[in-house]
């Protein structure tokens, strides 16, 4: 008798509403930074990045693969609520994302970079965090893992996400700092990195 893939969902509709999300989520990270800035990247911004972007995609990947061998396995499941919780977060995280790379507009990179006239941008989601971008990835991330529905997704998510991220914080903070100075440094002083207190 033929078994459906997604037994292991808690509804008929969860993997669907999971799967559209997902989709759209990526779809829309891809389209509007690349229309805000369609640049190829050059050699000297692939140093500049020292493979930040590249950690960032491949522990992005293994953290939603490992997660859903979890939800395979039934793996410390969490409560249908929390699944719920996790679809709320996708889209509240891709907002927060987009608001920040719209508002760099063509300064948003992939790869870390300076461009020419490139200013420090303090409006918007800025006002309080420096790196937003990321903060909304990061829920994004969490959101899929929460949906899928185990704490160990979870918690590999979160450790492999935030790792990623700071590290490519850090690399992009030292570009900063070179590029400007003071008032990086005073800026970095008045507001958040990713998140409230931190």
């Amino acid at each position: 008798m033929f078994k459906d893939p997604f037994h292991w969902f808690p509804d008929p509709y969860f993997s669907t509403l999971l799967a559209i999300l997902v989709l759209g989520a990526f779809f829309i990270d891809y389209a509007i930074p690349k229309k805000l800035n369609p640049h190829q990247i050059t050699r000297n911004e692939a140093i500049l990045d020292r493979t930040s972007f590249l950690v960032i995609r491949v522990l992005g990947f293994f953290s939603i693969t490992i997660t859903l061998i979890c939800r395979y396995l039934n793996l410390l499941v969490t409560p249908v609520s929390i699944q719920y919780l996790g679809l709320l977060l996708i889209p509240a995280g891709l907002a927060l994302r987009e608001w920040a790379i719209i508002k760099l507009g063509r300064f948003f990179s992939r790869t870390v970079q300076v461009e020419t006239g490139h200013k420090i941008v303090t409006d918007g989601p800025y006002r309080w965090i420096r790196h937003p971008a990321y903060t909304g990835m990061i829920l994004i991330y969490l959101g899929i893992a929460l949906a899928l529905g185990t704490w160990l997704g979870v918690l590999v998510t979160l450790g492999l996400m935030l790792g990623a991220t700071l590290y490519r914080i850090s690399v992009e903070e030292k570009v900063l700092l070179e590029a400007f100075g003071t008032a990086y440094r005073d800026y970095m002083k008045r507001t958040w990195r990713l998140f409230p207190g931190w």
